[in-house]
């Protein structure tokens, strides 16, 4: 045993033994300060959180499959029927950050549109198999230009719609203090 883990080891001991005094003494009730507070490492899955977040889900799902089969991409062509619901995901997910945090404070915005729309009409892996397929037929300046556009797209649409929530949460916030002093 190291010298600094003896130090430890006298400290914990002291420690157990000043809460034993307090204990016996009926100064405390012997539970450490945040017992109450202490989480589990399994988090709480709520049903109807959930419902939320398939209802969500399903309807993302159905949007991107509308838009692409509305909008089909040619072999060598560039995705933009996957690059437009990336993008636009990206914007609708920024404003929901903003208006759940600030207008709308709903247990089930975040989820239904955060969680469930965005991330099923949003996928990674469509991104990645857009581009794996332009790089398999021999087209790798598209393929960049996909996944240039894609990345700069999403966090301009993202920055547009933290712009747009709030400007909306301002303009909120102002109405209500104008009415409030009337």
């Amino acid at each position: 045993m190291t010298r600094a883990d003896n130090g430890v080891t006298r400290a914990l001991r002291r420690s157990r033994r000043r809460r034993r005094r307090l204990v016996a003494d009926g100064h405390d009730s012997g539970a450490a300060p945040f017992d109450h507070a202490r989480r589990s490492r399994w988090p709480t899955l709520r049903a109807d959180v959930v419902a939320a977040v398939f209802v969500g889900g399903c309807l993302g799902g159905w949007a991107r499959y509308a838009v692409t089969a509305a909008w089909p991409t040619p072999n060598t062509g560039f995705p933009w029927a996957t690059w437009s619901v990336n993008v636009a995901g990206a914007f609708i997910l920024a404003l929901v950050v903003v208006l759940a945090a600030e207008i709308v404070p709903s247990r089930y915005l975040r989820p239904l549109v955060g969680t469930g729309f965005c991330g099923a009409l949003t996928t990674f892996s469509s991104v990645v198999v857009s581009a794996d397929r332009l790089f398999a037929m021999h087209h790798p300046g598209t393929a960049v230009a996909y996944l240039t556009a894609t990345v700069a797209g999403g966090l301009a649409a993202a920055w547009f719609g933290l712009v747009v929530a709030r400007a909306v949460a301002a303009n909120r916030r102002r109405t209500r203090q104008e009415r409030g002093t009337s």
